[in-house]
């Protein structure tokens, strides 16, 4: 992903410059509105994005209950084999720790379905904001003549004077809608 990222600002860089080469003066008047937006600030920071962000911790916290749970029976049934082991035949002894095994298989088969399930929710619902937030950010642009909005990021912008940041009007703007 940073690769991306790095390799997008070096484009986005690239452009930029052999723009500015071809009529500077011209090139530079017209780059003179520019903005950038945090997108993962929108995202963490709108209505929608804090009701995403609690609802997800809902359920990561109904999901983990349920894994604390079917763990504890796990280790219960670990402890129970570990105290009757010397009275058990060994079919039995054979017997329970094979569903020992299947249990653990069940209880990491849960975990991971979980955890998948949990990010393709964020993925969901960060690409729902990521795509609002872009529609915003083009209005918010179009109604204040800015050529161009860049994504405030590490890999993409090193600088960025405060004045032309406007996270927070799309952030108000998008709660608004």
């Amino acid at each position: 992903m940073r690769m991306i990222a790095k390799t997008t600002g070096l484009l986005l860089s690239a452009f930029l410059l052999s723009a500015v080469s071809d009529d500077v003066s011209a090139e530079v008047e017209r780059l003179d509105k520019v903005a950038i937006v945090d997108v993962q600030r929108c995202i963490m920071e709108t209505r929608e994005g804090r009701e995403a962000r609690e609802n997800l911790e809902k359920s990561f916290s109904r999901n983990n209950a349920k894994l604390e749970q079917r763990a504890k029976k796990h280790q219960s049934k670990i402890e129970d084999l570990r105290n009757k082991a010397s009275i058990l035949s060994q079919a039995d002894l054979m017997k329970r720790q094979e569903s020992l095994m299947r249990s653990e298989a069940e209880l990491q088969e849960l975990y991971e379905r979980y955890a998948q399930d949990l990010s393709q929710k964020e993925a969901m619902l960060t690409e729902k904001i990521y795509s609002k937030t872009s529609k915003v950010a083009e209005q918010i642009a179009k109604s204040e003549d800015i050529q161009m909005v860049l994504v405030r990021s590490d890999a993409t912008v090193l600088y960025a004077n405060p004045k032309i940041d406007i996270t927070n009007r799309v952030i108000v703007a998008y709660d608004k809608k």
